[in-house]
């Protein structure tokens, strides 16, 4: 009878390994060591049976073999994340969080994308009292699998977040949120007041726009998320379920009753919303994101809350992306004015007047010609006091000025 050569063996055991994930699936742990014993027989170099194995054991509280098949295993797969991350629930189930934190970090050196690895070293940090590793780390898990929690989750963890002053962290949270439901408003509102204070422009005027493209408002929210221990709390009452894969993601610390006491930093007071009031819709508002318009709007909302360099902020990047939208020009002499910065307010004023010339009245352009002349801006005085003839033939004051002028130029 002929002997089966070495890749027929190597597909027997692994018939075999995949024999025993379906019993494992199933729980039946007697029928699944039955089939590991059987590919590991056959192929003893059948990696996936060691880790089925390892945990199998590790399920049935025989923590010491676990570690022996897991060992097997790297032995034939040193460059295996998924059995790492296994060795890591091993020791995070005895609350040996030194030894779980150094398996969980291999696994993802291993493999960036190892989202689970991601969510149980948040929880690790998160015993170990270091909260800002545990948010890194939940933020990781959250950017590689943003379904593992639903957007009421999100809004409520966020909002934790933020009332601990952890505003990076906040903003992804809030993110995501907006991302499965993208008519809250009231989470809409908070996201750009962060966006605000963390100087990120584009996603605040982006998530604005969004804003005030909406009807209605939501009901304000609670938080429910529970201060102790608050990662372990949220991924232990998230929708997510572990999938089923070769390496089971082992929810490692067990939910714990609520405590009075805070994981997070001390609670800060809590701050009024820069976006007190959210303008109608308007046409404008249908404008994408990156555009003029919606800088521009942005800009107007800082310029009502008196917040002059955020608003300038917004009107340029306005005029970077359309150099001849003139309302921004004018919204821009205006804050200049604001500020005492005459010169600038000046040559804003001019710009928009060119771009618009019939929107302006020839008293406008006398007296934004006398300011040009107080600055030294002769031409463009000049070309001013001739707009203001051609609209009102018969203004003698600008017809003796620009005569003057004209004499000093030898014209």
């Amino acid at each position: 009878m002929d002997r089966p050569t070495q890749q027929q063996k190597k597909s027997i055991a692994r018939i075999y390994s995949e024999q025993a994930w379906m019993y494992f699936q199933e729980q039946n742990w007697h029928k699944a060591i039955i089939a590991c014993k059987n590919a590991l027989e056959i192929a003893p170099d059948t990696v996936d049976a060691y880790k089925i194995l390892g945990n199998i054991l590790q399920r049935q509280g025989k923590q010491a073999e676990a570690l022996g098949a897991y060992a097997k295993a790297l032995a034939y797969n040193p460059n295996s994340a998924a059995i790492y991350a296994n060795l890591g629930s091993l020791y995070a189930e005895q609350k040996n969080w030194q030894n779980a934190l150094d398996y969980f970090q291999q696994a993802v050196i291993l493999d960036p994308n190892l989202a689970g690895a991601y969510r149980n070293l948040a929880q690790i940090w998160e015993e170990l009292g270091d909260i800002n590793q545990a948010l890194e780390c939940l933020c990781q898990a959250v950017n590689l699998e943003p379904e593992i929690l639903t957007a009421e989750e999100y809004f409520n963890f966020a909002q934790e977040l933020y009332q601990h002053r952890k505003t990076k962290e906040a903003s992804i949270f809030y993110i995501q949120g907006i991302k499965l439901n993208p008519r809250a408003k009231q989470e809409l509102i908070q996201l750009v007041k962060i966006l605000e204070e963390l100087e990120e422009w584009k996603k605040a005027v982006f998530y604005y726009h969004q804003l005030i493209s909406l009807a209605s408002p939501n009901s304000d929210r609670q938080s429910s998320i529970k201060k102790d221990k608050p990662i372990k709390n949220l991924l232990s009452q998230s929708k997510f379920k572990a999938k089923r894969r070769n390496v089971p993601q082992t929810h490692i610390i067990s939910p714990s009753p609520k405590s009075t006491v805070p994981r997070l930093l001390p609670k800060a007071e809590s701050s009024s919303s820069a976006l007190a009031a959210i303008p109608a819709k308007n046409p404008a508002s249908e404008q994408h994101p990156d555009s003029a318009v919606a800088w521009n709007n942005l800009g107007s909302l800082y310029a009502q809350k008196q917040q002059w360099v955020k608003a300038i902020s917004c009107y340029q990047e306005a005029l970077q992306l359309d150099a001849k939208y003139s309302k921004s020009y004018r919204n821009l002499a205006r804050v200049y004015q604001k500020l005492g910065e005459q010169q600038k307010a000046t040559l804003s004023w001019y710009e928009a007047f060119t771009l618009e010339p019939n929107r302006v009245k020839p008293e406008e352009y006398f007296s934004l010609a006398k300011n040009l002349l107080e600055q030294r801006q002769v031409e463009e005085a000049i070309a001013c006091l001739r707009r203001t003839i051609e609209l009102k033939p018969n203004f003698d004051q600008a017809h003796l000025i620009l005569g003057k002028l004209l004499e000093s130029q030898e014209k």
